[in-house]
């Protein structure tokens, strides 16, 4: 049992996913991560950092993390980010929908929270929201918050 517990502490300190559960920061793209959604699929990374580009994807997050972009008009993601679980904060990026969509740019289930910063959101529904800091519990909730 101690040889095990030996070559597993040797394992966390030199890779980027520690199964011990320590916290990392995880760049997008990256060789670990080509998608956001294969970060967020990370339990290690409670902080992914997005490069100045845009993103064709809709992730879906189902637990507390930080997602940040290099401004909103910088990094964007072309789909929609959906919260499931968990407190998410949101920094510096743009997303939007396609046009003609239906869906909504920003997705919050009941029971997760959202906070932002910097963060603009276009609907496919040509309704918008742009806040430098708001908070949900839930989708009927919003609330514009300046820290």
């Amino acid at each position: 049992m101690r040889k095990l517990m030996t070559v597993a502490i040797l394992t966390c300190s030199t890779s980027l996913v520690c199964p011990l559960g320590r916290a990392a920061t995880c760049q997008v793209p990256s060789d670990g991560y080509t998608t956001i959604q294969a970060a967020v699929d990370d339990p290690s990374c409670t902080e992914i950092v997005l490069a100045v580009q845009v993103y064709e994807e809709s992730p879906v997050v189902a637990r507390s993390l930080t997602l940040s972009g290099a401004g909103s008009g910088a990094t964007f993601v072309a789909g929609r980010v959906e919260v499931t679980a968990g407190a998410v904060e949101v920094r510096e990026l743009e997303i939007r929908t396609p046009p003609g969509t239906e869906w909504e740019g920003l997705l919050v289930h009941s029971g997760a929270a959202v906070r932002g910063f910097d963060l603009v959101v276009v609907s496919g529904r040509e309704c918008s929201l742009f806040a430098d800091g708001f908070e949900s519990g839930d989708l009927s909730a919003w609330s514009s918050v300046t820290p």
